[in-house]
């Protein structure tokens, strides 16, 4: 269960999507696809998240590790003609990160989290990597979403 937001403000947001998708692309690229306090302790002084931030992040990635199988399993379902494996790895960590919060950050509108994740997929990503992953979230946030 991802941790209350109360004291958070939307740039905190912002940049708390950007970190989870670097630390998930990191840990992905170094192919420890686990969550590792001591790995995410060093990733967020090298990045000065901001304390505020810190907590959520934890929560967030936490989260994301714990429910690996079925984010990949409802991303590879939606993604017709895509494995896991052949999704590059910048889309695939921003479409963790946004599925999560489809699952359980219900108080967040979809269309929020889908924009903030394909703006992020086109700043990290492929010239293709918004459109792509912003298809896929649509899919995801159909079937998991009633509002």
């Amino acid at each position: 269960m991802i941790e209350s937001t109360t004291a958070l403000k939307p740039a905190d947001f912002k940049q708390i999507r950007r970190c989870a998708v670097q630390f998930i692309y990191q840990q992905d690229v170094n192919q420890q696809f686990v969550m590792q306090r001591q790995a995410l302790d060093q990733f967020m002084r090298q990045f000065e998240v901001a304390e505020q931030q810190k907590d959520f992040l934890r929560s967030l990635l936490n989260a994301i590790f714990d429910q690996s199988k079925t984010i990949d399993a409802l991303i590879e379902s939606k993604a017709k003609n895509w494995k896991i494996s052949r999704i590059a790895k910048v889309d695939l960590a921003v479409l963790r990160v946004a599925t999560i919060e489809l699952l359980e950050r219900t108080d967040t509108d979809v269309g929020v989290i889908i924009s903030e994740a394909a703006a992020i997929a086109q700043e990290y990503g492929s010239s293709n990597s918004a459109a792509f992953v912003n298809g896929i979230l649509d899919a995801i946030a159909k079937s998991v979403r009633t509002n």
